[in-house]
C-alpha cells in the first residue's frame, strides 16, 4: 500500500508540476504561435503581391482596364512594380503604348511623371536601362518616346551625359535611342550626331543598319 501510495503522490506530483509549466510557458507558446501565423501572412501576402506585380509586367501590349482595377483594388503602386521598382511606363515600353491604357492609367490616379529611387521618370529610365532588341526599337520606340513627351516628361541634361557615356563605352543601341529622342524633339543634327555613333564599331551590325534607315537617310 505505501508503495502504491508513494507511486499515487508521485504521479500527482508530476501532474501539478506538468501543469504549472504549461501554465508557465502558455504565454510564450501562445506568442510564439502568433508570430509565426503574422510571419505566414505576410510572407503570402508578399508572395501574392509579388505573383500580381510580375504578371502586369509581362501583360506588356496587352494591359486593359480590368488588369488595371484589379491592380489598384489590390493595392498594388504602378509606380513602383517589381524587384527594382520600376515604373508601368518602362514595362509597358518594350511594345507599342496603347494611348487608351494610358489615358486609363492616369484617370486612376497614376502619376505618370513620377520619379524612381535614382531620380529618373520613367523616360530617362527608358533611355538608360530598357534593353529592346532591333525590331523593337525600329517598330515602336520612337513613337513611344514621343508619347512619353506629349505627357510632359523630359530629360535632364545629367541622364543625357549619363546615356551619351553608355553610348560612347558599352551600348550601340543607347546611342540609338537618344538619337530617337533628338529626333523626335527637332534637334536633326544631334540625332544624326548619334545616329553616326551607333556605325561607329561595324556599319554591318543592326543597329547601325535600324540608324541608318531611320535616323541617317541611307
Amino acid at each position: 500500500m505505501d508503495n502504491k501510495a508513494q507511486t499515487n503522490a508521485r504521479r500527482l506530483l508530476r501532474i501539478l508540476t506538468e501543469d504549472k509549466y504549461i501554465k508557465r510557458r502558455a504565454p510564450f507558446i501562445i506568442s510564439v504561435g502568433v508570430v509565426a501565423i503574422v510571419l505566414m501572412i505576410v510572407s503570402f501576402y508578399r508572395n501574392t503581391h509579388a505573383t500580381k506585380e510580375q504578371y502586369l509586367i509581362g501583360r506588356e501590349d496587352k494591359l486593359n482596364f480590368k488588369d488595371i482595377d484589379g491592380a489598384l483594388k489590390s493595392g498594388i503602386n504602378f509606380e513602383e512594380l517589381g524587384k527594382e521598382k520600376k515604373h508601368i511606363l518602362f514595362y509597358l515600353g518594350a511594345a507599342p503604348y496603347s494611348l487608351e491604357v494610358l489615358s486609363y492609367l492616369k484617370k486612376s490616379g497614376v502619376n505618370l511623371k513620377s520619379y524612381n529611387s535614382n531620380n529618373h521618370n520613367a523616360l530617362e529610365d527608358i533611355l538608360l536601362n530598357l534593353d529592346l532588341d532591333p525590331e523593337a526599337l525600329e517598330e515602336s520606340f520612337y513613337t513611344n518616346i514621343s508619347t512619353l513627351l506629349s505627357l510632359d516628361l523630359s530629360v535632364s541634361t545629367e541622364v543625357l551625359k549619363e546615356a551619351s557615356k553608355k553610348c560612347e563605352t558599352t551600348s550601340l543601341s543607347t546611342c540609338l535611342k537618344i538619337a530617337f529622342y533628338y529626333k523626335a524633339i527637332n534637334k536633326t543634327n544631334h540625332a544624326r550626331s548619334y545616329g553616326m555613333r551607333a556605325c561607329y564599331t561595324s556599319k554591318e551590325n543592326p543597329i547601325c543598319a535600324l540608324a541608318q534607315r531611320n535616323i541617317l537617310g541611307e
